[in-house]
């Protein structure tokens, strides 16, 4: 399937209330799932947002 809507770093970093080196932490660790495009580029597919916030609720993130 795929992804409708695929999120940015800074926008993850919004929803989350945390520093975007902690969101790349979190890429760097695999605990959250990313897509590098071309050079730099970094995005989030909706669906592995949604995972994440899931896991993320378990473990008393948020």
């Amino acid at each position: 399937m795929i992804d409708s809507r695929h999120y940015t770093v800074n926008e993850i970093t919004e929803m989350f209330n945390v520093e975007d080196k902690t969101v790349r932490k979190w890429i760097n660790e695999g605990k959250l799932f990313a897509v590098q495009l071309a050079g730099t580029t970094i995005r989030i597919p909706e669906s592995e947002l949604q995972f994440f916030y899931r896991r993320s609720q378990e473990w008393g993130w948020k």
